[in-house]
């Protein structure tokens, strides 16, 4: 998923200024998600955060683009809630896992 904050193009399905990209790591692409596709997010001009949700357990990373480089940041519980002020927007883990069943034997907080 991701979040374009530019004109409106009718006639094509590609983000042309995104500005912030969601990714769901899939436990089988996980390595890839994380490693390769972190690393081209990260070149791309437009993009000012990289969300890394996980889907087994309450989990986060965001990628925040400062002007010395990215930042880093881990949100670990449900009651977490991210700022995206680039955006004019926060995001409340509870949202992102509405209806979401987690592995067993993992503690959710």
């Amino acid at each position: 998923m991701t979040v374009e904050c530019g004109d409106l193009v009718r006639d094509t399905y590609e983000n042309r200024a995104p500005r912030l990209v969601v990714e769901v790591l899939s436990p089988s692409t996980t390595n890839i998600d994380r490693f390769r596709k972190l690393d081209e997010y990260r070149r791309h001009p437009s993009l000012a955060y990289i969300l890394l949700v996980e889907t087994r357990f309450p989990s986060a990373v965001l990628y925040r683009r400062e002007e010395e480089g990215w930042t880093e940041e881990s949100f670990e519980t449900l009651d977490a809630v991210i700022d995206l002020p680039a955006l004019g927007a926060r995001l409340a883990l509870t949202d992102i896992y509405e209806d979401v069943s987690f592995e067993p034997g993992r503690p959710v907080r």
